[in-house]
């Protein structure tokens, strides 16, 4: 079995840079991601949202991030192993052994990048939910703008993401209905301003009460008017996602916020173990992409100085990392 020098957890835009910077200070990398695709909560949830608090980098996608980043680390030697949940992790002499869905891996240690936890979606909860997801009818996220050029749209939901989307499909679709089960909107007021001089088409307060194959069948709340049809091509729903705090070393020191916490040099209270990013807390902690990348850069530079590999490592000064490449 092969052992790497290090083994990252989450394939996040902070893992990812992580592996890259790991990838050039000479260690082996192996990075694990439970989702079927890299690129986290920027690719998964708003990857047509502009991300502003990069360094360098006045706006960017969340997709153009991820594409970005996977560029970056074609210029280093990387394993990666998606659709992958990590079940266990447990200290081998000075080897830690990682037991997951798929099966297991060794390494000398570990950065954990899994931002807030594993994602799941809150549910319209109606039959139909999930033949409607597999045949492609039904989603949580936008992957790809385009397959909802010129189609007829249902948004559920009544918060910022419900609000974005509908306000960026508007152009895009040949339809856009958003429905929620309030009159009110969660979202910011330049948002529900914006949204009510558009020509999306609003059905307040409104739920669904079924799903038969593209029709939908709303009723209203609180009222005795008769439900009406509404038949559509896609169907997006906003409804939140719910956070599972997938802890996977027992022993891990956690801030009452349920992140892992760590100390200097992004050190958590286990020898050899790390972490980066949202999965992490301590004190002044920001909640930013930025950061997390210089938290990674971090615990990958003490990583290197303090944990015996066999092998020589780079040095971390960025004009040299590649001299012997050029």
């Amino acid at each position: 079995m092969k052992i790497h020098d290090l083994i990252i957890i989450g394939a996040g835009p902070v893992g990812l840079y992580a592996a890259y910077y790991a990838g050039m200070r000479g260690l082996s990398v192996q990075i694990l991601e439970n989702f079927d695709e890299v690129g986290g909560q920027p690719y998964h949830l708003y990857p047509e949202k502009k991300i502003f608090d990069i360094a360098g980098i006045p706006e960017i996608k969340g997709s153009q991030l991820r594409e970005n980043l996977l560029a970056q680390l074609e210029l280093v030697s990387y394993d990666l192993a998606c659709g992958v949940q990590v079940l266990k992790v447990e200290r081998r002499e000075d080897l830690f052994e990682i037991s997951t869905s798929v099966e297991t891996y060794l390494a000398k240690s570990l950065l954990v990048t899994t931002g807030n936890g594993l994602l799941k979606p809150r549910l319209l909860q109606v039959e139909g939910e999930v033949v409607a997801r597999e045949s492609g009818l039904l989603s949580y996220f936008v992957k790809n703008i385009e397959d909802y050029r010129d189609k007829k749209v249902a948004i559920f939901g009544g918060g910022d993401s419900a609000l974005d989307w509908s306000l960026m499909l508007e152009g895009v679709a040949s339809e856009v209905h958003l429905i929620h089960r309030r009159n009110e909107f969660r979202a910011i007021e330049n948002t529900v301003a914006q949204l009510e001089n558009s020509k999306i088409q609003l059905h307040t307060p409104y739920v669904i009460s079924a799903l038969v194959e593209n029709q939908i069948i709303l009723k209203k709340i609180k009222a005795d008017d008769e439900p009406f049809d509404l038949n559509v091509d896609k169907i997006l729903v906003f409804h939140g996602f719910m956070t599972e705090n997938n802890q996977i070393v027992e022993s891990l020191d956690l801030s009452r916020t349920g992140k892992i916490r760590t100390g200097v040099a992004m050190r958590t209270n286990l020898t050899g173990i790390y972490a980066a990013g949202d999965a992490c807390d301590y004190e002044g902690k920001l909640p930013l992409i930025s950061v997390g990348f210089g938290e990674a850069a971090i615990a990958i530079n003490d990583i290197a100085k303090n944990i015996d590999f066999g092998h020589k490592i780079r040095n971390g000064h960025s004009s040299s990392l590649f001299a012997e490449k050029q």
